[in-house]
């Protein structure tokens, strides 16, 4: 099982909304996790060393469940409902957890298309100071879940991303996106392509227009 479906796997969708205590006996580290959608309390609960202490990205194939109303808030609209999701887990406790982040990859022929990024910058603003400061000196929340969800999509030979803010541009560029000759239109090569191939791609994901 995995660490998604042991924190939140409840019959019931609206946990998400409200304050729940789920047993989580299969690991004996966890024996109860809280989910609170108030906030998260300023003084840290844990004493965390790294960034990994406290911040965890995880694959789910429920987008709506984990952040739902953080991705219509941002894009006034629901979140996809096919894969690939992946959301940023906050842990405000030992064993309690929030959604900070959310990302989505679509399959694009033998390649994936990078879109709906958004994160929780209310939240994020309520975390305590050490913590933002660990997640800061690693990049960022958004830089995190780059590199993290790259690492597991690293088999396929490109990654595309349609960038038209400046400030996601620039975290793009960091964990690896180059431009191409598309003013919005960026990629991460995994494969090591023929120029022509390269080129042809790309055309293919232009004709998409914007993802």
């Amino acid at each position: 099982m995995s660490l998604l479906q042991r924190l939140f796997s409840r019959p019931d969708r609206e946990v998400a909304k409200q304050t729940a205590v789920t047993s989580a006996a299969s690991d004996p580290a966890i024996s109860t996790v809280t989910i609170r959608a108030g906030g998260v309390v300023q003084k840290p609960i844990i004493e965390a060393r790294a960034v990994q202490d406290i911040l965890r990205v995880e694959e789910t194939t429920d987008a709506e469940f984990y952040a739902g109303d953080l991705f219509r808030r941002r894009f006034g609209s629901d979140p996809p409902d096919y894969p690939k999701h992946y959301v940023a887990l906050y842990r405000q406790g030992r064993s309690g957890y929030l959604s900070v982040g959310y990302i989505h990859y679509t399959a694009f022929e033998d390649s994936y298309l990078c879109g709906g990024m958004v994160i929780d910058d209310r939240l994020y603003r309520r975390i305590p100071a050490p913590h933002r400061r660990l997640i800061r000196d690693a990049g960022g929340i958004a830089e995190i879940m780059l590199r993290e969800t790259f690492a597991r999509l690293a088999h396929s030979p490109a990654i595309w991303g349609h960038v038209g803010d400046k400030q996601a541009e620039e975290v793009n560029l960091r964990v690896g996106f180059v431009h191409t000759h598309h003013p919005h239109v960026m990629v991460v090569w995994n494969a090591d392509l023929a120029a022509e191939e390269r080129g042809t791609r790309l055309e293919r994901v232009i004709a998409l227009g914007p993802f």
